[in-house]
């Protein structure tokens, strides 16, 4: 099977996690970032102790103590059947294909309408890797090469390049030009700079390719990057 690659907005969306365990947890503390309108958990169990927490610090989060039933699914955008029991989750499957709801079945990946690949996420960066479930273990391998290449520096990177594409772009200037200025921004070694905390030649690199509108903003740019206190 290949599986259609998807970054999705969860922005206003209804999410189920069936079963509130330490997978379920898992897939609560993935979507509760992402800004869902709700996510509801089901599960005949109380919820432990990090779940509870993260009842009480989310609005959006709730916890229904008690078995799944098919009417959860009404309303639900996106579903995650992860219970210890593959009797529910096979039933939690086969309800949300009657209804037309993307379900994720980790017990059975093959069965459900989608699967979760190996991510890592620096800030707004995220780097995904699938082998489509043909070996789970090879994709985790190569999360950890990607975690290792890319580190937390890649989140201020990102941060600092959202920060000066939106100046770009108010500028009003040519979009080849642009263009030209943000392959140069993205092939540099700012990542290494940052990662070196050395600010002055940050602060150089980002003299020498951005227009000289921009060369008030600098220095705020930089110390976002590399506070100096």
């Amino acid at each position: 099977m290949r599986y259609y690659p998807l970054l999705l907005d969860l922005t206003g969306m209804r999410c189920l996690v069936v079963g509130g365990g330490e997978v379920g947890l898992r897939k609560v503390q993935g979507l509760l970032p992402c800004s869902p309108a709700a996510v509801t958990v089901v599960d005949p169990a109380e919820p432990g102790p990090e779940l509870a927490a993260l009842l009480a610090s989310h609005g959006n989060l709730t916890y229904e103590r008690r078995p799944f039933a098919e009417s959860d699914v009404q309303g639900a955008q996106l579903v995650f059947a992860c219970t210890s029991s593959r009797e529910v989750n096979a039933r939690v499957g086969e309800v949300c294909r009657q209804n037309g709801v993307l379900c994720n079945m980790t017990d059975a990946p093959e069965a459900g309408s989608f699967v979760l690949p190996a991510s890592i996420t620096r800030g707004d960066l995220t780097i995904t890797v699938s082998t489509g479930g043909a070996s789970p273990a090879l994709s985790r391998v190569i999360r950890q090469d990607i975690e290792a290449r890319y580190g937390e520096e890649y989140e201020a990177l990102t941060r600092l390049l959202a920060a000066i594409r939106a100046a770009m772009l108010e500028l009003g200037r040519p979009s080849n030009e642009n263009r030209e200025v943000f392959r140069a921004l993205a092939t540099s070694p700012l990542a290494s700079l940052i990662k070196a905390k050395d600010r002055d030649a940050c602060l150089e690199l980002l003299r020498a390719v951005l227009p000289a509108p921009l060369h008030p903003r600098i220095g705020e740019w930089c110390d976002d990057c590399i506070p100096t206190v």
